[in-house]
């Protein structure tokens, strides 16, 4: 497919990799998904970049904290990042990461959604998921999207449904639309205009009721494959470990894997 050269505001475009051995993980990643990764830019702390078939789709930079875990971030485009920060605070979340420009390239910010008050939901430690915004300059976000070797989609798991169906809307710009409210199963979508229901670019789903007392509200992100199976062979193959094994859903052939430092992503095999 074409090089996708810009996005729509408030959808996810970049996602990257903070992790204890970059090093190794762009050789796990590169094994698993076909990725080169460019040279590190030390004057951006060793940050480099994955592409497939020669297009940008992710980042990889070395983690900044031995207290945080290895994890994939998703970010989200916004058009005034100072503005967005200021409407994240005011909806209830946390900044991390102050709008920080990357010279030339763009702005970012790392920023907590108001997750779920403590205790509630059967212990949870009101821990919210921790996602980025960016204003893009030269750097407009990954250059390849639903297929195979690219991002799919966007999942939010939270603990608290009712904060984060309020949340972003109002810190994407983006319109919910809910495709189950019930105590079985809650889930909503963030879309793009001229959408049907079920065709969002990011889902948020209920997790209250079976994520576990010690995990936070969090993004997955799918990768696209051509065989699910096979890449979930491949990852135990390569030391990582599958978390969810690949299951038929109406979305497609799912899977959970996580690398061998931690990081978990998702599998959504594509035609």
């Amino acid at each position: 497919m074409p090089a996708i050269d810009s996005h729509p505001d408030g959808v996810a475009v970049w996602i990257d990799l903070s992790s204890t051995e970059p090093d190794r993980a762009a050789t796990f990643y590169g094994d698993l998904f076909g990725w080169d990764r460019t040279e590190p830019d030390e004057q951006m702390g060793g940050y480099s970049q994955f592409t497939h078939q020669d297009k940008l789709v992710a980042g990889l930079g070395p983690k900044q904290s031995p207290d945080v875990p290895d994890f994939w971030c998703t970010y989200f485009q916004t058009p005034d990042i100072e503005a967005t920060v200021k409407q994240v605070s005011t909806s209830g979340g946390s900044v991390f990461v102050p709008p920080m420009e990357i010279p030339g390239q763009g702005t970012m910010a790392i920023v907590m959604d108001p997750g779920s008050d403590p205790g509630a939901n059967g212990g949870h430690n009101g821990h919210g998921a921790v996602f980025g915004f960016w204003e893009p300059r030269e750097h407009r976000g990954f250059q390849l999207y639903m297929e195979a070797g690219a991002p799919c989609y966007f999942e939010l798991l939270t603990t608290d449904f009712a904060k984060a169906v309020d949340f972003y809307p109002a810190a994407t710009g983006r319109q919910i639309v809910t495709l189950s409210d019930t105590d079985e199963f809650r889930y909503a979508q963030l879309s793009l205009p001229d959408t049907a229901p079920g065709e969002g670019y990011a889902g948020i789903m209920d997790g209250s009721g079976f994520l576990p007392a010690e995990v936070p509200s969090h993004w997955s992100i799918y990768i696209g494959v051509a065989d699910a199976d096979a890449t979930a062979t491949r990852v135990g193959e390569l030391g990582g470990t599958v978390v969810d094994a690949p299951t038929d859903t109406p979305y497609g052939r799912l899977a959970t894997i996580s690398d061998p430092w931690g990081a978990q992503i998702k599998l959504q095999q594509v035609p």
